[in-house]
């Protein structure tokens, strides 16, 4: 049995421990908020953004923009994944990096190569153990720290496109978490290079000015960055709202540690009292005989 000391020594460091899961839950709450909000304010427009040109009746376009239409021979995908910068966000990360080893196995299955690019620091390392000696993964360095978190969303946009236009990649998916709500998470996969055409049943004729080549040479590097936008938006509402479930539990875990462990310190307490009880009467009745 642990003496009163080892015990209320463990006491102490569970119950500082419960103060700062505590208080990480109640940031986390507020910064979920928030996090919800700039999602919410800006999913509509990205999604709508999207479906318009997805919606392009493409027989009516004579050049063919690479960006949007896509290369018919794809050697070579490139993933962009959302995860964290920061830990202590329960099985966010882990969840994520579940669904992108699949997405490379299932690529490499098709004969394909695999480019990565993390945003956030908690995946690649991860991430890099899963790609063969050809393929390469980067990190996209402070993109949620540094700047504008739209400014950084166009400059990631440019990289990419640049990859693509360089021949080093065919295909660019987005992968990130999705916070429909507080409990309720979900792993997105949307596809930018290309865009996927969706069918229209509206036959009336798209007219672009000044033509179809320098439109499209606009709206679709900007509608890459609002989609990256969007996906970065969604996935801090993910890590918060996964931190913050993760925070709660382990403050629950606290307190039942704390309630168990006052019971063993009170029954120790108890149980020594009475010991040194037992000696006092023994050592007064061995006195009374003499």
């Amino acid at each position: 049995m642990a003496n009163l000391k080892e015990l209320r020594n463990k006491i102490g460091v569970i119950q500082s421990t419960r103060k700062v899961t505590s208080a990480m839950k109640l940031v986390a709450g507020v910064k979920l908020k928030k996090a919800e909000q700039k999602a919410l304010s800006s999913r509509e427009y990205a999604s709508e953004l999207s479906q318009i040109i997805s919606k392009i009746r493409r027989e009516l376009i004579d050049t063919k923009h690479e960006l949007f239409f896509g290369r018919k021979n794809v050697q070579t995908e490139m993933l962009a994944v959302f995860a964290s910068d920061k830990g202590l966000c329960g099985n966010f990360n882990y969840v994520i990096n579940k669904e992108t080893s699949g997405l490379i196995e299932e690529i490499y299955s098709r004969g394909r190569n695999v480019k990565i690019i993390c945003i956030g620091s908690k995946l690649i390392d991860l991430l890099k153990q899963k790609l063969r000696n050809s393929d390469t993964a980067e990190l996209a360095g402070g993109f949620y720290n540094v700047g504008d978190l739209f400014e950084n969303s166009h400059r990631l946009a440019e990289k990419i496109i640049g990859y693509f236009r360089s021949g080093a990649v065919d295909k660019v998916s987005l992968v990130y978490t999705k916070c429909h709500s507080a409990l309720h998470r979900k792993i997105e996969i949307r596809d930018v290079i290309p865009l996927v055409c969706e069918p229209n049943p509206d036959k009336t004729d798209t007219v672009f000015e000044p033509n179809a080549a320098e439109v499209l040479d606009k709206i679709v590097p900007y509608n890459i960055a609002i989609q990256i936008y969007q996906a970065a938006l969604e996935s801090i509402a993910g890590e918060q709202s996964s931190r913050m479930t993760s925070m709660d539990n382990a403050t629950r875990n606290a307190d039942e540690l704390l309630s168990d462990l006052t019971i063993t310190c009170n029954r120790t307490r108890q149980y020594n009292i009475t010991q040194e009880l037992v000696e006092v009467i023994s050592g007064a009745s061995a006195i009374a005989k003499e």
